[in-house]
């Protein structure tokens, strides 16, 4: 009977090779199937936002009635420590498809004038920031528009140097 005990003893070295190792395989293939797992939902989930997205942000751009392009405006602009920098800029306007080339010859005069009291408003510093160029656009859209251009849709900068 001493001897069965002694066979059915596990010794140290045998604990450590038996099912102690097997546990660990057990769990790292879990671990793995359940971050395969999660990659996949995570795909397919930013798979359906990334493709949904554009959907709501795109609208059909209609095509460009027709532009006028203007001379460059060259002038200098004041920053905020008084100090002068030259500025050029470049502009054309975009009308809706009903306007007449014809007419809007007419407007240039009154379009370069307002275009030019309004920039003499702003800062260098605020013409130097990209974020505000669309608040620039915007303002002189609207001005434009004032002055007898009411069909004007859209100002586009087509070149600015600031020094």
């Amino acid at each position: 009977m001493s001897e069965e005990k002694k066979e059915e003893k596990p010794k140290e070295g045998d604990a450590k090779k038996g099912g102690g190792g097997s546990t660990i395989v057990i769990v790292a293939v879990a671990a793995a199937v359940a971050a395969g797992g999660a990659a996949f939902g995570g795909a397919k989930l930013a798979g359906k936002n990334a493709s949904a997205a554009p959907a709501h942000h795109v609208a059909e751009a209609k095509p460009p009635g027709p532009t006028m392009a203007l001379e460059p405006f060259v002038l200098t602009l004041g920053d905020k420590d008084g100090k002068s920098h030259a500025m050029r800029l470049a502009l054309a306007l975009e009308f809706d498809s009903h306007a007449k080339e014809d007419e809007l010859k007419k407007l240039v005069p009154r379009v370069r004038d307002a275009t030019l009291t309004y920039i003499r408003t702003l800062t260098f510093e605020m013409m130097a920031d990209p974020a505000s160029l669309e608040k620039t656009r915007a303002a002189l859209l609207e001005k434009i528009q004032k002055v007898g251009a009411p069909n004007a849709e859209k100002v586009l900068i087509t070149d600015l140097v600031l020094q």
